[in-house]
């Protein structure tokens, strides 16, 4: 195994050979580096499904429709309509924040990659925690983050509906809604391995800053994108074929750049939840409330 650092602030880390390390020490560089590019793994089905095990167990994608056949923890992601998830997040996200209480990991292999953009973006929340000013992270450290989920998911659904790229009944619809709830959570959470501080954020699930008022919420909320998204601060990955990427969600945001026009872009992805507080041999499988259109 090889490693090379990816940027010179401590995100991301290549590693070559990755197939000669045991979990253990992938789990280690995962924690610390906060995303890991593999390079010459391999990426059939079976192995890329004990790579997410390493972390934890792998999510049930919803819907159905846009799972790999035969492979219902596999969710395909395309930009060609019909085939798959068309609705890859184009905005900072982490994969996961409609549940406050489940750290994930992602594993994603390109099966196609465009000639021309369709780029992921990785932006790293612990160096934005740290590098705000003093008062503003002393202010953070306070407070706690709106997450509408119920009111999003179903707003989300209905249109992925209307739009047709899913097909889900009233039925289905309401059994997800039944699985998500609206909450707070602190802005700032410790990771649960590394003890490291990070930004909680999010474009699409945080809607606002509870005691804040609308105004103070969006000019909060843009200061705090606003230093972890600098450009300084951001890792760019250009996808080739074959290219298997780990990120650990609360660490990083990342987010997706359309591919060029005419340009197709196909990948995989398994979410694992990091099982925390079971041995991993008792812990079950755990269900995906991921919506139609929002990672």
């Amino acid at each position: 195994m090889r490693t090379t650092e990816l940027t010179d602030f401590g995100l991301g880390l290549r590693v070559d050979d990755p197939a000669t390390a045991p979990p253990e020490t992938l789990r280690a560089l995962l924690w610390e580096h906060g995303m890991l590019h593999l390079t010459g793994f391999p990426r059939d089905p079976e192995a890329l499904t004990a790579l997410a095990r390493s972390f934890g167990e792998p999510q049930t994608v919803f819907p159905a429709g846009h799972r790999m056949p035969g492979q219902p923890h596999v969710r395909l992601q395309t930009n060609v309509r019909g085939l798959g998830a068309n609705a890859g997040g184009q905005y900072w996200h982490a994969d996961g924040s409609f549940d406050p209480g489940t750290p994930l990991v992602t594993v994603l292999t390109c099966d196609e990659a465009p000639d021309a953009e369709g780029e992921t973006l990785f932006a790293d929340l612990r160096a934005g925690y740290a590098a705000l000013p003093d008062a503003l992270r002393a202010e953070v450290d306070g407070l706690d983050g709106g997450f509408p989920c119920r009111q999003i998911a179903e707003q989300d659904m209905r249109r992925a509906t209307a739009m047709r790229t899913v097909a889900l009944s009233e039925a289905e619809r309401n059994r997800k809604l039944a699985e998500l709830t609206d909450f707070t959570r602190p802005l700032v959470t410790t990771h649960h391995t590394t003890g490291r501080r990070a930004l909680v954020l999010n474009e699409h699930w945080l809607r606002d800053v509870p005691g804040r008022t609308p105004e103070e919420s969006r000019r909060l909320l843009a200061l705090l994108y606003g230093e972890v998204t600098r450009p300084a601060r951001v890792h760019r990955h250009r996808w080739t074929v074959g290219d298997v990427l780990v990120w650990d969600n609360t660490s990083v945001l990342h987010k997706a750049v359309p591919a060029a026009p005419g340009q197709r872009k196909i990948t995989r992805r398994i979410t694992t939840a990091v099982r925390l507080d079971v041995p991993r041999d008792t812990a079950g499988p755990t269900a995906e409330p991921a919506l139609a259109t929002a990672p």
